[in-house]
């Protein structure tokens, strides 16, 4: 079982790095954003592959739960924050999620986590205490619903745009993955079904990665006619 995160810990570290260098080129917030959000997702997927093949300690499941719990989703959000609405409403996300993770650090540092609930492939609820505890349904329910919710009003807008397909299907794409993602979280909790979270997380960044690099292939073109 351990393959599926750490599939998912290299497509996420590699999605990562393309968006950051991305970013090296074109210095657009968003891509910042997104960038370290996404090699948060695949270092805590790396880590998840860490404990379920070698066994849960703390540290590891602080770590996991930090960079994959709290993290990644609400720094998603903010890249899509940049890109749907006016740069400063970007800035005060930015801003925003940047005290959350001040705050999350020391948080989950000291939250107690608990022996027997370590003990499984997959941790499940109640692994860690408050005050960590706090973040997550704040980060993850705004920035997916951000992520989400921004990428498939994309899709519609590039649609009735007639933008051309392979944006349309890339956005579209973007937007189911984080989807999935996000579903299979949900399912894990409402249905105690924690094994369920790594099969949604590789399959979600697959699919996420594969829609970026067809919104990018459309939109290259377009640069370099604007560059000449």
């Amino acid at each position: 079982m351990f393959g599926l995160p750490l599939l998912a810990g290299v497509v996420g570290l590699a999605f990562g790095a393309v968006v950051l260098k991305q970013y090296s080129e074109r210095r657009r917030p968003y891509q910042a954003a997104w960038g370290a959000a996404l090699l948060c997702f695949g270092a805590a997927a790396l880590w998840e592959a860490a404990g379920i093949f070698g066994g849960w300690t703390p540290v590891l499941y602080k770590g996991y739960y930090l960079l994959g719990g709290i993290l990644n989703v609400g720094w998603l959000g903010v890249g899509s924050l940049y890109v749907l609405a006016p740069r400063r409403w970007g800035h005060i996300g930015a801003l925003v999620m940047a005290l959350i993770t001040v705050l999350a650090v020391p948080a989950v540092v000291l939250s107690p986590t608990d022996a027997h609930l370590l003990t499984a492939s997959v941790p499940g609820r109640g692994a860690i205490g408050a005050p960590a505890t706090f973040f997550p349904p704040v980060t993850n329910s705004i920035g997916s619903l951000i992520l989400i919710g921004g990428a498939a009003w994309a899709a519609y807008r590039s649609y009735r745009s007639h933008a051309g397909g392979s944006r349309v299907v890339g956005l579209a794409l973007i937007a189911a993955g984080a989807l999935v993602v996000a579903g299979t979280h949900t399912l894990a909790q409402v249905r105690n079904a924690y094994y369920v979270q790594p099969v949604g997380e590789a399959i979600g960044i697959l699919v996420m990665f594969m829609g970026y690099l067809g919104v990018e292939a459309r939109a290259l073109p377009m640069r370099r006619r604007s560059a000449a």
